[in-house]
């Protein structure tokens, strides 16, 4: 049994290509990579040119379910993450760091994916993963 559009107060909400994953057993950590060149001037100074600053989203989950109807929240599981990881060279990425936070968005790929099984059940024809993977900003 799903449960279907339940609100909670979301601590790191996560929307890929405008659909939401499961919170549930979700471990997220968002870094940021400086790209920098620094320049010896004439009169000996040196100056610090900033490029591009990235954003680097790590997702991590355990026990994950294969289809959105066994996740706990009834949000996209593995299936939806493996067929982007596969198939899609861009994704437009969505977040909130804070529950009251602004909507913080950017353009990434799917920089690394791994996953592991855990477990399968016949019944339900649902599995059960471990799965890692991280979106860098273009």
């Amino acid at each position: 049994m799903a449960i279907q559009n339940q609100q909670t107060a979301l601590l790191y909400f996560v929307s890929i290509n405008n659909t939401e994953i499961t919170e549930g057993s979700r471990k997220a950590s968002i870094n940021q990579t400086l790209f920098v060149s620094d320049v010896e001037t004439a009169s000996g100074n040196i100056r610090r040119f900033f490029k591009k600053n990235k954003k680097i989203l790590l997702i991590s989950y355990s026990y994950l379910a294969s289809i959105s109807d066994h996740t706990v929240d009834g949000r996209a599981g593995r299936d939806f993450m493996y067929n982007l990881a596969l198939n899609s060279p861009s994704v437009s990425v969505a977040y909130k760091d804070k529950p009251d936070g602004p909507l913080i968005t950017f353009d990434a790929f799917i920089s690394n994916y791994q996953e592991s099984i855990i477990k399968r059940e016949i019944n339900t024809q649902c599995t059960y993963y471990n799965v890692d993977f991280q979106l860098e900003e273009r």
